[in-house]
């Protein structure tokens, strides 16, 4: 029976292995998730406002899918904090840091549920990554409590479909997503409205994905 209950040390495992693995970056690209030149990815980061002053707190950066997108808006200034808890996927995003040049960039190996950092930000991106997290309320509450009052928030979240004939596959989904720590059937999108102003979702890719962006109530 797949195991359906992860720790941050089960998810740490599992994403440590997976940024080695030419298979899973494949399969990734293939969802349109994994390139920089993901156009949900562009928008989703489009809606924090970012100017080269910016501070912004990635959340759960993986790789570093992100980086090159957000340091368009930054130009190299500001100040970048990029948090995971797979200490592999870091190093791959640090080759990337290096290899770019940017030095307005801070990698942290931790979970957001740990991170106690003294400042707050002007935006927090968080894409794929609400539906893994093992505490996916405490990793809301920390968004909300380390946006600064004007700041804002986006992410990209994992859901089921509620179109036909997408929705069919909903059960096969759902039982295939959760050897990877992937649980659909959380209440994301709710638990987000009751902390946050939403001014923007958008359904994604056959209404398995969304881009959902706003600021503190």
């Amino acid at each position: 029976m797949a195991k359906t209950k992860f720790t941050e040390r089960d998810i740490q495992r599992l994403y440590d292995r997976a940024s080695s693995s030419t298979f899973f970056m494949k399969l990734d690209a293939i969802l349109g998730r994994s390139t920089e030149k993901s156009l949900y990815r562009k928008k989703a980061i489009s809606l924090l406002h970012l100017t080269p002053n910016s501070t912004i707190l990635e959340i759960a950066c993986g790789i570093g899918y992100n980086f090159e997108i957000v340091q368009s808006y930054l130009h190299g200034k500001g100040h970048y904090v990029a948090i995971d808890i797979s200490p592999r996927s870091l190093a791959v995003a640090n080759g990337k840091i290096k290899s770019n040049g940017w030095t307005n960039m801070e990698l942290i190996n931790t979970s957001i549920s740990r991170y106690n950092p003294k400042c707050k930000f002007d935006a927090i991106l968080c894409t794929y990554a609400l539906t893994i997290i093992p505490d996916y309320k405490t990793a809301i509450n920390k968004m909300h409590d380390l946006l600064k009052p004007e700041g804002r928030f986006a992410i990209i979240g994992m859901k089921l479909s509620r179109k036909y004939p997408y929705k069919i596959f909903n059960s096969l989904l759902y039982r295939l997503s959760l050897p990877a720590g992937i649980d659909y059937k959380r209440k994301v999108i709710p638990y987000l409205v009751s902390k946050f102003k939403i001014d923007y979702y958008e359904s994604i890719f056959m209404d398995y994905c969304y881009i959902l962006s706003g600021t503190k109530k």
